[in-house]
């Protein structure tokens, strides 16, 4: 079986793996490899480490710095929704717009965020990213959308703070979709590795309908055509030793320690 690239951590096998055989994922290829050669300081997060009390500690300096008023002794999917709310008004369609002396914190706790929403567990996947603006658009044609993602699946990350159709649908987030709802046009340098099996073959037609009562205005903008392709998750290619994945996570604290290149 052919391997692009490795991914390492500390103390584990390297993770072998292998991209689609796509136009799209040979660009994104030559993205992650350019990127890495040009700054390999890559940005692992573990959400082991990102506990409630890591979260309180950097929700207070928020409420200061950004005048928010998070209230976390309610931690319902509901509440941690709204609370969400608030980073997409302050970053909008990307955290270039961000004043730098809050890039660090923001991006701390709407990581801290999703760990809490995830029982401080690794949850459905591990991200290895930077701080830039590198990439390239895709159009919806060319859209790798996957509704069920597999164990060791690589998809690409997600440049906005918004969710793609999929996740505001599973989330029933109704408030404020025309912000909310983001497509995955744009392909960053990151790594997303999924961790457990997660997704619903749910047939287009209920998305049709839960959008065209909760937000036509949005059906109406973007079309429904745009709209339906732009359904799943990027996944643009897998992790080929999946035993080795699972030994991986088995670990109570990951370190990031290279990406090897084999082409």
């Amino acid at each position: 079986m052919v391997v692009d690239f490795e991914i390492k951590f500390y103390n584990t096998p390297a993770l072998r793996v292998q991209l689609n055989k796509t136009e799209l994922a040979k660009k994104y290829y030559n993205l992650l490899k350019s990127q890495y050669l040009e700054d390999n300081n890559v940005i692992f997060r573990d959400k082991k480490y990102y506990t409630l009390d890591v979260l309180c500690e950097l929700a207070k300096k928020a409420n200061d710095c950004l005048d928010w008023n998070w209230d976390l002794t309610d931690l319902s999917l509901e509440n941690l929704t709204i609370l969400h709310k608030d980073i997409e008004y302050l970053v909008g369609d990307g955290y270039e717009k961000l004043p730098a002396e809050y890039d660090d914190l923001v991006h701390d706790i709407h990581f801290a965020l999703h760990s809490i929403e995830d029982n401080n567990e690794r949850g459905a996947w591990l991200q290895l990213e930077w701080y830039n603006d590198n990439g390239f658009e895709i159009t919806h044609d060319e859209y790798p959308g996957k509704t069920i993602c597999e164990v060791g699946d690589i998809k690409l990350q997600n440049p906005w703070v918004g969710h793609n159709p999929y996740m505001v649908y599973m989330q029933n987030d109704k408030t404020n979709i025309m912000h909310t709802c983001k497509f995955h046009d744009f392909v960053k340098p990151g790594i997303n590795i999924i961790l457990k099996k997660y997704g619903f073959d749910i047939p287009y037609e209920n998305y049709y309908a839960w959008f065209n009562k909760h937000c036509p205005e949005f059906i109406e903008k973007h079309t429904w055509e745009t709209t339906k392709s732009f359904i799943g998750e990027p996944v643009v290619g897998k992790i080929l030793n999946i035993d080795d994945l699972e030994l991986a996570i088995s670990n109570p604290y990951l370190e990031f320690e290279e990406i090897i290149f084999l082409k």
